[in-house]
């Protein structure tokens, strides 16, 4: 498959998108470069670089250990206590 990769001056990878079949493979006057990739696997912006047409992905680059973990904020926590603490008043009021 033919992709569009925009890089820096290092040929970092900066941004990708698919490209039609149909154009040519090399660099463009549009401010990117077409390259040909079996699959979209190593595309990792920020953590790969084009070297000779080829996506070479960051050696020890884990995208799963990149992705933010989603904690609760502290208002979210105290609107589930407070839910707790309503839904076990319920509970005792219920059963009198």
């Amino acid at each position: 498959m033919k992709i569009k990769v925009w890089t820096d001056s290092n040929n970092r990878l900066l941004n990708w998108a698919n490209a039609d079949e149909n154009r040519p493979v090399g660099p463009t006057d549009e401010g990117f470069e077409v390259i040909e990739v079996a699959d979209a696997i190593g595309l990792y912006e920020n953590h790969a670089s084009i070297v000779d047409g080829q996506v070479v992905p960051d050696s020890g680059y884990d995208p799963d250990a990149d992705r933010p973990t989603h904690e609760p904020s502290p208002e979210q926590q105290m609107i589930a206590a407070l839910a707790l603490d309503v839904a076990q008043m319920k509970a005792v009021k219920s059963s009198d």
